[in-house]
């Protein structure tokens, strides 16, 4: 016996209907659809929204298999890993959405105010030209108009050992629906509100550019919008000699975004041996400072403090760089 059809809400079953502003066509869609289309001209519509900001997503380009290569290749070619560390084998690779918040709008305005920049000048004399330069104080007339953008991140990202990624604005994105993305694929909640996002952005896009002296400044914001943007990051980890490491792989272009290894304990272990050879010496030559073997006598102690905190400055030292740290390099 085949089973009934699920129950479709009214809500849900409520069909819209506009006309399209280039064509005049009929465009219709359902409650809570975030695309539409127009059946005459084909132009793609997204729809208002209820909190104000519209969720993106960035498409995941590089697959399970191929992060876990990148990832492997890295670790291979890190000049601090052991030599053995291709022993190590990857047991979990998650598909990770993290939010990142973006906030744009269009800043208009003006600013007074003087300047002090460097001018050189060429100046002929009997030997032959001669480059003299000064300090000039310039009066600043200048006008305002272009969009700018501000991103910060809508979630801890420090507790999964990752910072956030970078976004220029100028990639392109697909509308975030529910359900839509990569069987599996976790999606971080945003843990930040868009009142606080705002603020912070405002407060950054109203700020004059710096170089100006007593400025006088009008700024003014237009056409703000907000977006929750999701990006797709790989979440590996990989064990060696019975412990487990992270790393951070970026979805979109394969880079190592963060990453835990282990270091190689062969250097180690010999930079922990000079060391103590050096303190081995440094009180050798302490001891036979002395004239006599009271004055020796008097100074050893001095010397065995000075060895102690050596010593345990070299073992902390040698107990943290028992690991290999790496985020990618990023500027906001």
């Amino acid at each position: 016996m085949a089973e009934s059809p699920t129950p479709v809400s009214p809500a849900a079953a409520t069909l819209r209907s506009v006309s399209c502003p280039r064509c005049a066509g009929r465009l219709q869609g359902r409650d809570g659809d975030r695309v539409i289309e127009c059946a005459s001209c084909g132009t793609a519509f997204l729809t208002a929204l209820e909190d104000g900001f519209s969720r993106r997503y960035f498409p995941a380009r590089v697959q399970r298999l191929q992060a876990v290569g990148h990832a492997a290749r890295w670790l291979w070619e890190h000049p601090d890993a052991p030599s053995d560390i291709r022993e190590s084998a990857f047991v979990e690779a998650d598909l990770l959405y993290v939010p990142i918040w973006e906030y744009r709008a269009h800043v208009v305005g003006w600013e007074f105010g003087h300047k002090i920049h460097t001018r050189a000048e060429i100046v002929h004399t009997g030997e032959g030209d001669v480059v003299v330069t000064e300090l000039v104080d310039e009066p600043v007339e200048e006008g305002f108009l272009g969009e700018r953008r501000f991103y910060q991140e809508a979630a801890d990202l420090t507790v999964l050992g990752m910072g956030r990624p970078r976004i220029t604005g100028r990639e392109h994105t697909l509308p975030y629906l529910v359900g839509e993305l990569e069987r599996g694929a976790v999606v971080l909640q945003s843990e930040r509100d868009l009142g606080t996002v705002r603020e912070r952005a405002r407060e950054s896009f109203l700020c004059p550019p710096t170089g100006t002296l007593g400025r006088e400044s009008r700024l003014f914001l237009l056409k703000e919008s907000a977006a929750l943007i999701y990006y797709p990051l790989w979440s590996l980890r990989y064990r060696y000699r019975g412990r487990l490491y992270e790393m951070v792989v970026d979805a979109r272009s394969g880079v190592i975004h963060a990453a835990r290894a282990p270091a190689d304990n062969s250097r180690r272990l010999a930079w922990f041996l000079a060391s103590y050879a050096v303190l081995g010496v440094l009180l050798a030559a302490v001891l036979s400072a002395g004239s006599t073997w009271q004055s020796a006598a008097a100074l050893s102690p001095y010397a065995i403090m000075l060895l102690a905190a050596l010593a345990v400055a070299s073992f902390a030292r040698f107990r943290l760089v028992k690991e290999v740290e790496y985020h990618e390099p990023f500027s906001a």
